[in-house]
Formats: C-alpha cells, sequence, structure tokens
C-alpha cells in the first residue's frame, strides 16, 4: 500500500477565538498538504461556556474536503458537510458558533474591517433599556411581557443596526444563544420582516407576506437592510416549525444556489430550454439524489412543465413552489447539463409584433476565437489575454464592477537530491484546462502568461470571490494525475490573485500585484496568494 511521507500536522490546534475566512483558507491549505490526515482546530466562545472544535480532512484520493464541527468536551457533532467552497463552510460556522468578535489572524491573513473591529470592541457595552410601554394590538395579538431578565446583556449584537455590517444568520444565532424573547423587525427595501422569539427560538414569521419556516430562509438570503429588535414581545400564534440551527443551515445552502443562478445569468422573466427532448426518469432521480436540498419528485414535474416558452416566475405560480424549492432545482438542472435558458423576450409582449431571429454562423465566431488560441493546449495566447483585460478594464471602470487576475505558476517537482522544477508537458497542460473549463463561468477567460505561466481572467469577481475559485481549480488539479508520469504529490501550484479596485486602478499595476503575490506563494509554499495579504 502507497504512503505519503512526511510530518504529520498536530491532532488539534488551539486557537483563541473563532476562525475568520482567511483562517480556514489558511488551515484548508494546511489540509490539503497533508492529504489523508486531518486538521482540527478548537476555539471558546468569550464567555468560556462552550468549546468548538472543527475536523478538516482532504481524502487521499481526492473528493470533497470534509468539514465536521463538534460541540462541548464529549465532542457533540453539529453537522458533517462535504464541499469545496470555503465561503459556504465559513458561513456554516459563524451560523453555528453565533460569535461575532474578532477573529485570530493566521499568517498572512487579512485585517478586519474598522466598522468589524469597533462592534467588536463595543459589543459588551450594548443593552436593551426595559419600557413598560404597550404597542398597539393586531390580528396577531401581540403583547409586551414584564420581565426584567435583560437579554441583549448576554448577546454579542447591537439591538439595532444594518445588515451590510451583520450577517443575517450570525445576528438570528446570537438571538438563539442569548435566548432572547421578543420581535425582530428587519427593512429590505420596500419589504418588511417580523420574526417572533421565545427563549431564543422563532415562532412566528412574516417576511412580506411570506410566513413561517419560507420566510426565515428568505430573510437568509438579504445581505442589507436595517434591523432592530424589540425585547419581551410575544405572538399568541406559531407558523415557525423547524430549529434555527437547521433553517441557518437551508439558509446557507440557499444563498449558495441562489448566487450560483445569478452568476449565470438567470433572470426571473428567463426562458429554460429542455437540452434533451427525450430524457429518462432515472437521470433526474440520479441528479437529484446527488444534492439532498432537492425533492425528486418536485424536480420531475417542474421537468415536466418547461415548455421552452414560458418565463420561470410564471412557471413557479402556476406550480406554487416555493424559493426554497424551485431556486435548488433550478441550479441542479443547470450545473447537470440537462437545460438552459434565454433572456430574449422579443415576441413575448402583446404590444410588440413578432419576429424571426436572425441566424448566426457560429462557425465564423468559432474560427475567430480559435485564432486567438494555441492549438496544442487550447488557452487564448498572451497578447489575446492582454485585449481582453483591456476590454474588460474599460467595462469594469464603466459599470463599476471589480475586475480579478489570477497568475498562476504550475510545475512538476523532482528530487531529490537535485531538486527540479519542470514546467507541465502538453497533455497535462492540455488536461488543466479540461479540469479549468469545467469550473470557470463563461466570462472567465485562461490564457498562456509569459512563458510557461498561465493566467485567468475574472471579470465582475472581487478579492474574495477570486479566493474561493482558485481553491476550486487547486483542488480540482491536485484531485487526481494529470498524465501519466504527473502525480498529484509532485505538483506544484502557486497562485497569484490581485483586483481592481480592492488593490489599485491601473492594469499595469494589476499585473504587477499578481506577479508579486504569486511570488508570495512560491517563497510561502501554499498553493494561494492574495495581493491584499502582502506585508511590507
Amino acid at each position: 500500500m502507497l504512503r505519503r511521507t512526511g510530518p504529520i500536522p498536530k491532532s488539534l490546534q488551539k486557537l483563541p477565538a473563532a476562525p475568520g475566512l482567511s483562517e480556514i483558507h489558511h488551515y484548508l491549505s494546511a489540509a490539503m498538504e497533508h492529504r489523508g490526515k486531518q486538521v482540527e482546530i478548537s476555539w471558546t466562545t468569550p464567555d468560556r461556556l462552550v468549546d468548538f472544535t472543527l475536523n478538516i480532512h482532504c481524502p487521499w484520493r481526492g473528493g470533497d474536503t470534509e468539514w465536521k464541527l463538534f460541540v462541548g468536551k464529549n465532542m457533540r457533532l453539529v453537522w458533517d458537510y462535504k464541499s469545496c467552497d470555503v465561503l459556504l463552510v465559513y458561513n456554516l460556522i459563524i451560523s453555528s458558533c453565533g460569535e461575532v468578535h474578532q477573529s485570530i489572524q493566521a499568517d498572512g491573513a487579512l485585517s478586519v474591517s474598522e466598522a468589524f473591529r469597533d462592534s467588536s470592541k463595543k459589543r459588551d457595552t450594548y443593552y436593551m433599556n426595559s419600557s413598560n410601554t404597550v404597542e398597539e394590538s393586531d390580528p396577531s395579538s401581540v403583547a409586551k411581557v414584564g420581565t426584567s431578565d435583560n437579554a441583549w446583556s448576554r448577546s454579542t449584537l447591537p439591538p439595532n443596526g444594518d445588515l451590510s455590517l451583520v450577517e443575517i444568520s450570525r445576528l438570528l444565532q446570537s438571538v438563539l444563544l442569548a435566548r432572547m424573547t421578543g420581535r425582530l423587525d428587519i427593512d429590505h427595501g420596500s419589504t418588511h420582516a417580523k420574526i417572533f422569539f421565545v427563549d431564543g427560538e422563532p415562532q412566528f414569521a412574516d417576511v412580506g407576506g411570506i410566513a413561517g419556516d419560507e420566510g426565515i430562509l428568505d430573510v437568509l438570503t438579504w445581505r442589507e437592510g436595517k434591523y432592530k429588535f424589540e425585547p419581551r414581545m410575544r405572538v399568541t400564534e406559531r407558523n415557525v416549525g423547524q430549529p434555527i440551527e437547521t433553517l441557518v443551515i437551508q439558509g446557507v445552502q440557499l444563498v449558495d444556489k441562489v448566487n450560483f443562478i445569478k452568476n449565470v445569468g438567470l433572470l426571473p422573466d428567463s426562458v429554460l430550454i429542455r437540452k434533451h427532448q427525450q430524457l429518462a426518469t432515472t437521470d433526474l432521480d440520479n441528479l437529484s439524489a446527488r444534492d439532498q436540498t432537492v425533492d425528486g419528485a418536485l424536480m420531475r414535474r417542474f421537468y415536466q412543465a418547461i415548455d421552452d416558452k414560458t418565463a420561470i416566475k410564471v412557471m413557479v405560480e402556476s406550480l406554487r413552489l416555493s424559493r426554497s424549492q424551485w431556486v435548488p432545482i433550478v441550479a441542479s438542472l443547470l450545473g447537470g447539463d440537462l437545460v438552459t435558458f434565454t433572456n430574449d423576450f422579443v415576441g413575448t409582449r402583446e404590444d410588440k409584433p413578432s419576429i424571426a431571429p436572425k441566424a448566426i454562423d457560429k462557425s465564423k465566431i468559432h474560427s475567430v476565437m480559435m485564432s486567438l488560441r494555441r492549438p496544442e493546449t487550447g488557452m487564448f495566447t498572451y497578447p489575446a489575454f492582454l485585449y481582453f483585460l483591456e476590454q474588460e478594464y474599460f467595462r469594469g471602470y464603466r459599470s463599476g464592477s471589480p475586475l480579478s487576475v489570477m497568475v498562476m505558476e504550475m510545475r512538476v517537482v523532482s528530487g531529490p537530491p537535485h531538486l527540479s522544477r519542470e514546467p507541465l508537458d502538453v497533455p497535462a497542460v492540455a488536461e488543466v484546462v479540461r479540469r479549468i473549463s469545467r469550473l470557470k463561468r463563461h466570462i472567465d477567460l485562461l490564457a498562456h502568461y509569459d512563458q510557461y505561466d498561465y493566467a485567468m481572467l475574472l471579470p465582475n469577481t472581487k478579492t474574495s470571490g477570486a479566493n474561493i475559485f482558485a481553491q476550486r481549480v487547486a483542488r480540482a488539479i491536485w484531485s487526481s494525475p494529470l498524465a501519466y508520469g504527473v502525480d498529484s504529490a509532485n505538483l506544484s501550484l502557486a497562485f497569484g490573485v490581485a483586483c481592481i479596485p480592492d488593490d489599485c486602478l491601473d492594469l499595469g499595476v494589476l499585473l504587477a500585484a499578481a506577479e508579486a503575490a504569486k511570488a508570495q506563494a512560491l517563497r510561502a509554499a501554499v498553493p494561494i496568494a492574495l495581493y491584499r495579504d502582502l506585508k511590507g
């Protein structure tokens, strides 16, 4: 049996506080460097009452990283999740722990924002004043309960604030940990949400007309809004059935899928189109079995309703599906390459004449694109990369959208005693292109860079999003041998990420920043480095 040699990581590392996003990236990198071993980190809540332990395991033979969160001295399992999305895992952790204090900083980690730092320093100074007034009654029979318990004194959040500074999942978890009773009001544009809690658990929810569990799941997708907590407010009705931990985890998974369909350009008025007219029921069942958030029966009913001309919002209304039902279905169908969609609504309105679409010769498009690529690898040439980079720079400047660049070095390491770093051969590079093509968006661009390096152009992507994508690419490349003789254990990856406007505002500086980050990754022997993390 083959066994990987090298030092075994420490089974448990004690942290002074809950890990932040950059720390989770750091320890995931450590787990990837020691595949087959388990990396464990633990921390204690600020009140020293609850211990948490996070177990990270990257399988030796590849596959998604497994994350396990345990609580208490007896190591009770809170959740077990397999994912390559670090942001999703981070949201699960903060949702389960409900901590807002500043996290520890690993080597090269980012500093927290000043607003976050200020809220962390002041979290213990907030309190909710007692009041003896009674609000006007409404159909839900709301009343204020006379109690001297000051719940916010046990909370890590202020009684009112902005969701752009505090994640909604963290807010709900803070209410749970403080065992608070009262009403949470949230204004999200023209939509108003009110959620009643009893001892930290939600009892009644009304979110712009969406009631109960579905209302809370909808709130968990919000990223902006103003919130205020009114203590000691009670309601006699009950329409929430699931505990808050379950709803938060479902909400985090829903957010991931909402972002996916948003990134691919899907709109409520988009029209779904079947890519296979004859599809076996088993294909849909196999697809739904891979995602536990998808109901197989609902997916079959939804797929049968696709007629290549009805807008998604009309289909959802006719099938009476909630957002938490149809979003995972559509995301799975798109991810499984069973459907596509169009945003061309010409001829769908009654006041517009119906016209025939003009035929587009895609072979001409293909011939132009192939002239800009290297035939042996299929990647764009370096001059083509510079041209598209400039075009995206001007487009981002007009629209105010971010632009990220990732410079990548991939080498085969051999030795000792004569340690050498050789570029990938053509078959291995072709396999890298295939794996990255399965992960990237249509608007992302993969190209040659200088001599033996490569680069990716990531439009409308901030540093954090580029970092997550880089993690996915590294995992995919390391998942199995690229070609004969190119073992994952001998493959060295060094990715450098830079972003406009996060790091700079000039194209030349952007490329220099990405190269500097790649050089730092080589020096630190880590797969990914962000320019914003560089010191000095």
